[in-house]
């Protein structure tokens, strides 16, 4: 019997298709599991489901920051309403993806058995990295490759602050008259001080949040799959 987990999370209120790699696992549960009484959940099926809600909340923010963008095109203010929207639609994103991020070094954590308070169970702490080269070598060899795009990810959740940076900063940067898209834009590093920022342009990078969703994406599925591959393994 399918648990059918896909249809619990963001997905089902989108045409978003589903990653193939939880479609697969579905049906890895469908062969394995058998008939999952609904009152007690399989442990690998939570699991499952928590990475797909999440990998789906990130993909329903990047989709209401594209929407803002094509619902406000031309009318008055129009420009300031896809700017007020966009960022307060990516810190929802930002948050989404920490939360997947800690969703997938939880289900390491509870698949490998590793002996981590809660607080460590997290990509950012050191001590994960070494239960897990140390419980499974093979496992920790899969993932040690992405942990580069990990703090990459994580730097950005933790500068929010400076990243998203108030419209005030932005009307500054380039005045409030230049073209919608540079008032779409997020910094691409940290500012000293968010209350000092140059007025000159120039001096900062500024990049769309929809080409960093791009750029992400194609790294978020993959672990997904690197994460239902050893949920499978270990079902």
């Amino acid at each position: 019997m399918k648990t059918r987990f896909y249809e619990r999370t963001a997905y089902k209120l989108s045409e978003q298709a589903v990653p193939s790699c939880f479609i697969k696992l579905d049906d890895h549960f469908d062969q394995r599991l058998g008939i999952i009484q609904s009152s007690h959940p399989h442990g690998s099926v939570v699991l499952a489901e928590s990475i797909c809600a999440r990998l789906a909340d990130v993909e329903m923010y990047a989709f209401l920051i594209e929407d803002a963008r094509k619902r406000h095109g031309l009318e008055k203010g129009s420009d300031v309403k896809a700017a007020i929207l966009t960022r307060s639609f990516f810190v929802g994103y930002l948050g989404a993806m920490r939360a997947l991020l800690d969703v997938a070094a939880v289900t390491l954590a509870v698949l490998y058995e590793l002996s981590l308070p809660q607080a460590e169970r997290s990509f950012a702490h050191g001590n994960f990295w070494h239960q897990l080269v140390t419980a499974a070598p093979n496992v920790h060899r899969r993932y040690h490759g992405m942990r580069l795009f990990f703090n990459e990810l994580l730097r950005w959740s933790n500068e929010t602050a400076y990243r998203v940076s108030p419209l005030y900063v932005s009307h500054e940067q380039f005045g409030p008259y230049s073209s919608r898209e540079m008032h779409l834009r997020l910094l691409e590093e940290t500012a000293l001080d968010i209350t000092k920022i140059p007025a000159e342009p120039l001096g900062l990078n500024w990049v769309d949040p929809l080409y960093l969703h791009d750029r992400w994406k194609p790294n978020l599925l993959n672990l997904c799959e690197k994460l239902c591959q050893d949920i499978a393994q270990c079902t």
